[in-house]
């Protein structure tokens, strides 16, 4: 709940702002002294809310992921140099942008341009190196990741400390993702530089599945410290990992390992309460399935297990069960609260 929208709910009822901030202070642990700078969400000022907020982080994404181009085709055409100060400009011009939204309130542009700044650190460093001369990427293996290099851990290192950075300036939930998805990185490539290649291949594939593990742990203390929001990358991230290294655990057993993970993202849904396990759980499920069976045999396991979902699903709505009662019963973890200032 928005701190905004429920002062201004509670007025229309007749409660005094004053009291609705000590009631909204209760019931969601914020501080009343927070209350009044509270950061105003961008898309809160206009009436076309979901237009805007849908352009702005088609806009984010597309700058972000424009940083692949620049460090493929586009640095041998342009010449590593140029990328080099081009990309600088480009972090200094959106970290001014941030603080500029910062100052404003403007919380999803805020969050939007600080993400750009962290995306494009990798690039920076990856150009400062090709400028210098430096090479570090070695042990590039493409049976474990296409793109694995022993040699990346640097430009992930640097990344990982902007997100950082830009977390503690900013305390906004979409940072998790940077700081997420380059540690898991950094656990594929920092392993491989380790422990000195491929040849350490299991070793590798379990800390991977270690990382993974540590990611999902990670979500769960954040969501039992009531910042649900902040928790959600770490959760995505956690379970791609888990996946990942149970898949290469496990080496032949895939169906295993898929059945494995299905049974332990729905297991965090039900006790996170959080939908986006249940749905990846379904998924791999289904997946899991489809690669049980082979030819005939394909269609008809997977109509049987999808018609067993269904009957469970009627069975959890319409029987007055413990387990019915049980699942009713579940809320949140913890209240949650906002850390923005």
């Amino acid at each position: 709940m928005n701190r905004q929208t429920f002062v201004e709910a509670a007025a229309h009822r007749g409660i005094e702002p004053a009291s609705a901030s000590a009631l909204y202070h209760d019931l969601y642990g914020v501080d009343v002294a927070q209350l009044s700078a509270s950061p105003v969400s961008f898309v809160e000022e206009n009436r076309l809310a979901r237009t805007v907020e849908v352009f702005v982080w088609i806009g984010t994404v597309a700058v972000i992921g424009a940083h692949a181009w620049w460090s493929t085709s586009g640095y041998e055409a342009l010449g590593i140099g140029l990328v080099l100060t081009l990309t600088l400009v480009w972090q200094a011009g959106f970290l001014v942008a941030a603080e500029w939204a910062r100052r404003r309130r403007f919380a999803m542009l805020e969050t939007g341009f600080a993400a750009i700044v962290v995306f494009y650190t990798p690039l920076a460093v990856y150009s400062l190196e090709r400028v210098f001369g430096v090479r570090f990427r070695t042990h590039d293996f493409h049976d474990f990741y296409p793109w694995i290099s022993g040699g990346w851990v640097f430009m992930e290192i640097a990344a990982i400390a902007a997100a950082a950075a830009a977390l503690v300036r900013y305390r906004r939930p979409f940072l998790m993702l940077p700081l997420t998805l380059f540690s898991g990185f950094l656990a594929m490539d920092g392993a491989t530089r380790a422990l000195g290649g491929w040849n350490h291949r299991g070793a590798v594939e379990h800390v991977v599945l270690a990382v993974g593990l540590v990611a999902v742990a990670a979500g769960v203390v954040l969501d039992y410290r009531g910042l649900r929001r902040f928790a959600l990358w770490p959760h995505l991230g956690g379970i791609w990992l888990v996946v990942w290294g149970l898949e290469l655990v496990c080496g032949d057993h895939h169906t295993l390992a898929t059945l494995a993970s299905a049974a332990v993202a729905i297991a965090l849904g039900i006790w996170l309460a959080r939908v986006g396990y249940l749905a990846a759980g379904g998924a791999l499920a289904w997946v899991g399935m489809s690669m049980s069976a082979h030819g005939a045999a394909f269609p008809f396991l997977l109509m049987v297990g999808g018609i067993g979902f269904i009957a469970i699903a009627i069975w959890l709505a319409r029987v007055d069960s413990g387990v019915r009662r049980w699942l009713a019963a579940r809320s949140l973890p913890a209240p949650q609260r906002d850390l923005a200032f």
